[in-house]
């Protein structure tokens, strides 16, 4: 190798340096500001998870593992059937809000083709976030058109 291809080599590796050195401290800042918002905050929450619940008996009421956002209960021949939008509190469902609130709607809408609507009650004091209260506001709306 001549002069100029050593050179080549010698830049080449102190920007390669620069790199890692800039990611290793933009890596530290980063872990510094969750810290940071951490110990204002308390622990930053997971990402929650949901499930849709059927029942012949009612749903309502929080347990310890998971919290009602979005009731409805319709008569049929065999009594009544509870359909019910819960998010899981410390454990990991299969679904995200989104995937849940249209099983939840198509869940109610065969119910409802089959018999009459009862009731339907939202938990809007149970919602922890804008997305939650949306979900919620979405079903209400979707079962109160169907239903009328």
């Amino acid at each position: 190798m001549d002069e100029g291809e050593n050179l080549i080599v010698y830049i080449g590796c102190g920007i390669g340096i620069l790199i890692l050195a800039a990611a290793g401290f933009l890596a530290w800042r980063n872990s510094r500001i969750i810290a940071d918002k951490r110990e204002t905050k308390g622990a930053i929450p997971g990402v929650s998870s949901y499930t849709v619940q059927v029942a012949r008996q009612t749903v309502a009421g929080e347990s310890g593992d998971m919290t009602p956002l979005f009731e409805a209960a319709y008569r049929e021949g065999q009594g009544t059937v509870h359909v019910c939008l819960c998010r899981m509190n410390g454990t990991i469902s299969e679904l995200k809000l989104g995937h849940a609130v249209q099983i939840m709607e198509h869940t109610c809408l065969e119910f409802a083709a089959k018999g009459e609507t009862v009731q339907i009650i939202s938990h809007r004091e149970a919602t922890e976030n804008a997305e939650e209260n949306e979900a919620v506001t979405r079903l209400e709306q979707e079962l109160q058109r169907k239903r009328a």
